[in-house]
């Protein structure tokens, strides 16, 4: 899925998965938009696609109203209740925006000749395998099902589009991904419990890499708020007020601020994630699904804030009821509160515990080489 807004866990799926494939000795190529998240991936051909502009604005508009929301803080305060209602947010479902990316499509399928399609969140790469007839696979999170929650309403502009390419149509975007043969979960039962035959679990996608933690001081808290859930700048102050002059090192990532050292506090566009949840006590973050792995994989306890979005506060919850950390409401965003949670966080032996136990679930489920595997066992018995 493109997006106009920092959203780093699609794109580093992505990338992690074809360098998978590609190691595996299979020819691979990507169809990815060259937004704020994309990264080039070492020989391998990206055909470029159209980054999607908010609800279909014109581009110029869009790149004048969208960061200036932003800074106000006017994304976080809107009510994010559906995937379908995030796929048209953010422009995804626009019809204009369906018409050119699966163009797009078609002609890398016709240059490149895949065998397989797998969709990262993609509803454009979705439509284009039915078109084209060619198996598709797709990543899946619990939250993002149609049965979890769906909001017919957005549904209206992909309809006609679906109608014109004489494909059935959808009350919601969500059932695209039922039309797929097989789907994956990076994540585990015990966080995201499908009860559909389709499903498989493979954990963390690089598990491989991180199944021995390394014994090093801890003494890092590590701050990520993505996109639409705390401004940037308040979180800035909020983050430094609780911890400033303490004994730990605060690192704050975030594509919104200036990067900056004072004192103990770090804060830089990105950090390298993997490094610094190895020496973390620590991980506050929006409640993405990626992050979330991310930290337990390493088996840090979190702090989550997850605003007014669906799929976050999932995550949060998942994360709170499992006793691997706490959530907290936007409103309660401040330094007293974040001070006393972090400190409730890292002095509960039983969450640290909770959160290496799904740590080393997720470490053993099967990463990227599981969706290798079902995906080539899949063609075999094709």
């Amino acid at each position: 899925m493109a997006v106009m807004a920092e959203t780093s866990g699609p794109s580093l799926r992505c990338r992690i998965l074809t360098e998978e494939f590609h190691r595996a000795g299979h020819d691979v190529a990507t169809c990815m938009a060259e937004d704020v998240n994309f990264k080039c991936i070492e020989g391998i051909q990206n055909y470029a696609l159209a980054v999607p502009m908010p609800f279909g604005l014109s581009t110029p508009i869009a790149k004048r109203i969208f960061p200036l929301a932003q800074k106000l803080g006017i994304t976080s305060r809107v009510m994010v209740d559906s995937f379908d209602q995030v796929l048209c947010m953010t422009g995804n479902l626009d019809y204009r925006y369906l018409k050119k990316s699966v163009s797009s499509i078609r002609k890398a399928i016709q240059d490149f000749h895949p065998d397989a399609i797998y969709s990262e969140f993609n509803i454009s790469a979705m439509i284009t395998a039915q078109i084209e007839a060619i198996p598709l696979y797709c990543t899946v999170s619990y939250p993002t099902q149609y049965e979890y929650a769906h909001d017919t309403r957005w549904s209206k502009d992909l309809n006609r589009f679906l109608r014109e390419i004489s494909l059935p149509t959808v009350n919601s975007a969500l059932q695209l991904f039922d039309r797929a043969e097989q789907l994956f979960c990076p994540s585990i039962r015990e966080l995201e419990p499908f009860s559909k035959e389709k499903v498989q679990y493979c954990g963390a996608l690089q598990a491989a890499a991180y199944e021995s933690v390394r014994v090093s001081p801890k003494n890092k808290i590590l701050v990520y708020m993505g996109n639409g859930t705390i401004p940037a700048k308040k979180m800035q102050r909020v983050i430094c007020k609780a911890f400033e002059h303490s004994d730990y090192e605060i690192y704050i990532a975030s594509s919104y601020l200036k990067k900056e050292n004072r004192e103990n506090v770090h804060i830089a566009p990105r950090w390298d994630f993997h490094a610094l949840l190895d020496e973390a006590v620590l991980f506050i973050h929006h409640g993405g699904q990626n992050s979330m792995v991310e930290g337990l994989l390493h088996g840090v306890p979190q702090l989550v804030v997850p605003g007014k979005v669906f799929e976050r506060k999932y995550n949060a919850k998942s994360i709170a009821e499992h006793h691997a950390g706490l959530m907290i409401e936007e409103h309660e965003f401040t330094a007293e509160t974040i001070r006393n949670k972090a400190k409730k966080i890292m002095e509960e032996d039983t969450m640290i515990a909770s959160a290496q136990e799904l740590g080393r679930k997720l470490a053993k489920a099967g990463g990227a080489g599981k969706i290798i595997r079902g995906i080539e066992s899949f063609k075999k018995m094709k």
